[in-house]
């Protein structure tokens, strides 16, 4: 998909992270989970002056205090991005530089597809869509 590496969550993450930094930190963590633990490693692992962005809405809470995130590191929870940004994913779509992963499923197949996504074997997106008769 691009990405030069590609870890687990967990502390062994947290470790390659800091050595592949030179224990600087990352320069941008996109959470794209938002459950209570994944906030608090992306905190850890974002540097001084750093941008932690925390794009999934999982319900988790980032803890703060003045040690952490490091100093001077931007926090942003977006829930939409801006037109200029959607323009630039569209053309990264367009020059085939991002991959969009998406199982479609009809209605009827709803209950399949979230116990897919809780058995961890749906990559990307489930889109669940009524029968078009039924949009009419």
């Amino acid at each position: 998909m691009g990405a030069d590496e590609v870890l687990l969550s967990g502390e062994e993450a947290v470790t390659r992270i800091k050595d592949m930094t030179g224990h600087q930190g990352a320069q941008l963590v996109l959470d794209m989970v938002g459950i209570d633990p994944t906030p608090r490693m992306a905190a850890r692992v974002a540097r001084v002056l750093g941008h932690l962005t925390i794009v999934g809405l999982g319900g988790g809470a980032l803890p703060v205090n003045f040690s952490s995130p490091q100093h001077e590191c931007s926090v942003a929870s977006p829930y939409w991005g801006s037109l200029p940004e959607l323009m630039e994913v569209i053309t990264l779509a367009q020059q085939q530089k991002i991959k969009m992963l998406v199982d479609h499923f009809p209605l009827e197949r709803a209950h399949e597809a979230y116990q897919l996504l809780h058995d961890g074997k749906i990559q990307g997106r489930a889109v669940i869509t009524p029968h078009p008769r039924a949009l009419s």
